[in-house]
């Protein structure tokens, strides 16, 4: 059982990642109008957003998700709030695609993340994993690779997808970042949040030892004059080891520095 989950809310800092899902999932632009009224937002303010943004139903939408997660601020805004609402105009398919994915529970885990996920730089080795391992599509792959082998835009929306699709998924993605040591202190967090909300992650996700069949492991070595100290990961790695693996390292760094 998991313990008392802290949805990802919604405010109007997340404007631009909740068009980008809308668009991802293709919403019809066109119906911003009854899309609107679905959340809640008052027939007046829709006509001036209208009037404001005649034959532009893009900046229409824009400017309704922004009042609506403006005027949202005073309770949580989630997902499914948004779901919901696509639900009551009808836009099934939009609608199940994010209650599927996006209020995905361990999906909603590394949502938390996205914005230090696009800082971070991956090898092409740690990309071409992404694809091995089930995370990205061939054609995702020649695109995440073209814009400079970082996370953003649809490529993360297919991750969250895949992970919501198989919560091993998560482990996987952090095994593949530990091969990256500057993004070994998130796959970090992002494991200790998985643990936080799921107490039981060894039984919740038994399938992590076997996420990642096909990858053999990859060592790093930090050395000085007098030691030598070896950092070993790979995709078979459960959550528990990706993380035992980060404290040797921050351990073995430390005693270097010092």
């Amino acid at each position: 059982m998991a313990s008392k989950l802290s949805h990802f809310s919604l405010d109007i800092s997340k404007l631009n990642f909740v068009l980008q899902v809308l668009r991802h999932y293709k919403f019809p632009e066109a119906r911003w109008f009854d899309f609107g009224l679905n959340l809640g937002l008052p027939y007046h303010t829709l006509k001036a957003i209208e009037s404001a943004n005649k034959g532009d139903p893009s900046n229409c939408l824009m400017e309704c998700l922004a009042k609506w997660l403006t005027e949202g601020s005073d309770h949580t805004l989630v997902w499914q709030t948004l779901a919901n609402a696509l639900r009551g105009m009808n836009a099934l398919a939009v609608s199940n695609n994010i209650h599927k994915t996006m209020a995905d529970p361990v999906s909603e885990i590394l949502q938390f993340y996205i914005g230090r996920l696009a800082q971070v730089v991956l090898t092409e080795e740690s990309v071409d994993l992404l694809h091995t391992e089930g995370l990205i599509s061939k054609d995702t792959l020649t695109e995440v690779k073209s814009c400079g082998c970082s996370l953003v835009g649809d490529p993360m929306l297919l991750i969250l997808s895949a992970v919501a699709e198989d919560h091993s998924k998560l482990c996987t993605l952090t095994s593949i970042l530990m091969k990256s040591k500057e993004a070994m202190s998130l796959a970090s967090d992002i494991i200790m949040e998985y643990r936080k909300s799921f107490p039981s992650a060894v039984t919740v996700m038994p399938s992590c030892q076997q996420a990642s069949t096909s990858t053999s492991s990859r060592s790093g070595q930090l050395q000085d004059s007098s030691s030598e100290t070896q950092v070993t990961t790979n995709t078979d790695a459960t959550a528990q080891n990706a993380y035992e693996i980060f404290m040797k390292y921050k351990k073995s760094e430390k005693n270097i520095q010092g």
